[in-house]
C-alpha cells in the first residue's frame, strides 16, 4: 500500500471480516446467553426431604425421620400422598421416599428413592431374591428373568429386602 492511497481493497476486506466475526460472535454469544435455562426462583425454596415410610394406607401415608443420616430429612411426621410409584408397588414402613412439593397436582407428595442393580437374579427358599449382594422381596418381575442378566430399579428401604420397581435388559 503506499501512503498516497491509504488503504488498500485487501486490507479493507481483512478489516470488514475481523469485524463481522466479532459482531458475529457477539450476537451469538447474546443469543446462547439469551436460551439459557431461566432459574426458576420457586425452585431454591422446594422441599426435598428424606422421609421412611411409618404406616401406608389407600395412597398415602405417614412419614417420618429416616435412620439414614441425610442433608435435608423429614424433622416431622406428616400425612402425605405417594406419588411416582409403579402400579401394583405399596410403599412399606421402612421404605424410603422423597417429600417434595414440586409434583404437579399434589402439594405435597412422597416419591420413591431407588437405585439400580445389575447381575442374575438368584431365588432364595423362601420366595425371596439376591442380586448384587442385596436382598429383594418377592416380586412377579423377576421369576422370568433368573437366567439372564438384568438390570433392577429397587426402592431403598431401611428393611432387610427391597422392593422392586422395574426390570430391564442388562
Amino acid at each position: 500500500m503506499s501512503e498516497k492511497r491509504g488503504i488498500s481493497r485487501r486490507q479493507v476486506l481483512r478489516v470488514g471480516t475481523v469485524v463481522g466475526s466479532a459482531v458475529t460472535l457477539v450476537a451469538v454469544s447474546e443469543q446462547v446467553a439469551s436460551a439459557a435455562p431461566q432459574v426458576d426462583p420457586n425452585q431454591a425454596t422446594s422441599r426435598g426431604d428424606l422421609g421412611r415410610v411409618s404406616t401406608a394406607s389407600g395412597g398415602v401415608g405417614v412419614i417420618a425421620a429416616p435412620k439414614r443420616a441425610n442433608r435435608t430429612k423429614v424433622t416431622v411426621p406428616a400425612q402425605v400422598p405417594f406419588a411416582g410409584f409403579p402400579e401394583g408397588v405399596t410403599p412399606r414402613p421402612g421404605d424410603l421416599v422423597t417429600v417434595t412439593d414440586n409434583w404437579d397436582g399434589l402439594a405435597l407428595a412422597a416419591v420413591p428413592v431407588v437405585h439400580w442393580l445389575t447381575g442374575v437374579p438368584k431365588q432364595r427358599n423362601d420366595g425371596s431374591y439376591e442380586l448384587a449382594g442385596e436382598r429383594l422381596a418377592e416380586s412377579p418381575l423377576l421369576p422370568m428373568r433368573t437366567s439372564k442378566r438384568v438390570r433392577v430399579c429397587v426402592l431403598d428401604t431401611e428393611l432387610p429386602d427391597a422392593q422392586v420397581l422395574a426390570v430391564r435388559a442388562a
